[in-house]
Order: C-alpha cells, then structure tokens, then sequence
C-alpha cells in the first residue's frame, strides 16, 4: 500500500472579495502569504514532490513561489477547484453563507460529485505531492477524516499549509496550518 505525503495550502488573501470578482489574483498580502508558505515547505517537503494547482488565479499565484525556487513546473488540476459557485456575484455572498451552514448530505448532488474528484485525485497521489487549494476543498477532506457530514469543520487561514498522509482507504491529518481566529463581540 503506498502511502503518500500531500500538502494542501489554502491559497493566499484574494485582491477581490468572494461577490466581486470571479477570479481574482492575489493582494500584496496573499503574495507575503505565498512566500510565507514557499519558506514553511521549502525544509519539509522532498524536492521530488509534484506541485498541482487548483485553476485559479489565487491558487497558481501562491504556488508559483515554490515552483520558481524549485525550478519546477506547477501543474494545474481542475479536480482542486474551489466548490462552484453561482456565477452572478450579487448571489455568491449569500450562496456561501447557506453552504457554511449546511451538511455536505444537505448539499445538491453537484457537490458530492465534485467532492468524489477531489478524493479521487488524492488517491491518485503516489508521492510527495504539494496541492495549492482552496477552504472548502481543505474543509471537504478534514469531513472525510472526522467522518463528521458538517461542511465547515475548521477554518484554514489564507496561506495555511496542512500535512496529509493518505493510504488506501487511511487519511489522517499529520499536521494541521494556521487556523482563522474567530472574533466574539
């Protein structure tokens, strides 16, 4: 059985906010982000590690850090998209609002297909493998490790690195990155 090494960053902070653009770059903070990152996995992950990207702009800005150092190509793969959204930003605010409320069961069938893509790609993984992501993808795979059907299990910060170790049917969190703080007013 092989067991393999992933690394799921949660892209750096976005120049726009999730209703106002479709996809944005990052802002000078998610770049800081990126480079925080690249610093954070630069000692711990093998230099034949894979690095895979989701298809955003976000993504591929904070990966690009550590595939510049590495001299490495970063490879884009759709299977790491962020949870698709309604295309009309006016609705996108109050779409994620419900999702962060659901259960991933409550959620259309989409979902879960898009869910089997992401669970399928990491199994796929036969080594050391840098995937640069996206919180509900993070939040997708933390369900599946707690086997707790809630959609939002954790809040990863912009630019957190979590180590995954996967397998077979075994998938447990080796390290988990920075987590958002929640404010109690």
């Amino acid at each position: 059985r092989v067991v393999a090494d992933i690394w799921l960053v949660r892209h750096g902070e976005a120049a726009a906010q999730f209703g106002e653009h479709i996809d944005p770059g990052l802002s000078p903070l998610g770049h800081e982000q990126a480079r925080a990152s690249e610093r954070l996995l630069t000692p711990v992950v093998p230099e034949s590690a894979s690095l895979l990207s989701s298809p955003k702009r976000r993504a591929l800005e904070t990966g690009a850090p550590l595939a510049r150092l590495r001299q490495q190509q970063l490879v884009t793969d759709p299977r790491f998209i962020e949870l698709p959204s309604p295309g009309a930003l006016d609705e996108r605010h109050a779409w994620i609002q419900s999702v962060l409320k659901a259960t991933w069961s409550e959620l259309p069938s989409t979902v879960a297909a898009w869910q089997s893509r992401i669970f399928d790609a990491l199994a796929e993984c036969r080594g050391p493998t840098v995937i640069f992501t996206h919180f509900l993808v993070i939040n997708s795979v933390a369900s599946k490790i707690s086997g707790d059907d809630t959609v939002l299990q954790c809040m990863p910060s912009n630019g957190s690195v979590h180590h995954l170790s996967v397998s077979g049917d075994q998938w447990a969190w080796v390290s988990r990155g920075v987590m958002l703080e929640s404010i109690v007013n």
